[in-house]
């Protein structure tokens, strides 16, 4: 548990740019300066999302939401102290609500350390997929708020594996900007909800290769060497586009360092190579 992981969290279920993310976040921060001017818990100025003992977790959460209805009510509460611009957070209950998500947090960490045994421990990527798929409880489908976000929450943690299995780095360049790199589904999570989790599904390629990748404009062969499709060597014969694609075409990519790409799924995406 950390405040970083925390977060990560709320904005995979959220979205980064979602108002309820930041509004969860800014509400933690607020707990965390009250209890650094009323110690109540002995936390000596630890944040609250560090806490990895879920009976301590619980017993904050009601005595943040007991202070919170005593400052609605008006009455003497911890939450006196808060800045005159937050008193928004309390009121409307966000306190609460941000300390509800912590706890859904605190499960979801529970959940990857299991992952990272079943990764560890595993060496076919299609049983790591089904524990996986356990572990996350995405195996429902539907548009409910809980299956979204448990499908946002397994795909990020697919991103996670993916992107350790190939050392943080594209698998075409090598380039190793974390913000610029996407775990690419072979085959895509709606087509087949078995390799969903499964990391020999999975490669490492930054955002343009990915593009072009889950738009069937590359693929690779038995050999892991890149293909290019007939549209882009028939159709985009720019210096950029040789420079991006035309030197890597038969070229290996950089392999991973445990689950290798499966290469009966790398076929069935070579069968949908534009052109």
């Amino acid at each position: 548990m950390t405040k970083e992981g925390f977060e990560n969290y709320v904005h995979t279920v959220y979205g980064n740019k979602s108002g309820a993310s930041g509004s969860y976040i800014i509400a933690i921060r607020i707990i965390d300066q009250m209890f650094e001017y009323n110690d109540v818990f002995g936390l000596n100025g630890k944040s609250i999302t560090c806490i990895d003992d879920v009976t301590l977790l619980m017993r904050i959460a009601e005595f943040v939401r007991t202070q919170q209805s005593l400052f609605i009510k008006g009455e003497n509460s911890i939450f006196r102290n808060i800045n005159q611009n937050q008193i928004s957070y309390p009121k409307k209950c966000f306190c609460s609500a941000a300390i509800k998500q912590l706890l859904n947090y605190y499960k979801h960490d529970v959940e990857e350390k299991k992952a990272e045994s079943v990764v560890q421990n595993m060496t076919t990527g299609l049983k790591v997929s089904h524990e996986l798929i356990t572990i996350f409880k995405i195996d429902k489908e539907g548009n409910d708020i809980e299956v979204t976000t448990r499908a946002r929450l397994g795909q990020s943690y697919f991103r996670k594996m993916v992107l350790a299995n190939y050392g943080c780095k594209c698998c075409v360049t090598g380039l190793n900007v974390p913000q610029t790199l996407r775990a690419s589904h072979i085959v895509a999570w709606a087509e087949n909800k078995h390799h969903r989790m499964n990391p020999e599904n999975g490669l490492c390629l930054s955002a343009t290769y990915d593009a072009a990748f889950d738009e069937h404009l590359i693929s690779f062969d038995d050999d892991y060497r890149m293909i290019l499709s007939k549209e882009i060597k028939e159709y985009y014969t720019s210096d950029v586009t040789k420079e991006y694609f035309y030197k890597f075409e038969g070229k290996q990519i950089i392999l991973p360092e445990r689950f290798m790409p499966s290469q009966k799924l790398l076929a069935r995406h070579r069968d949908l190579l534009i052109g």
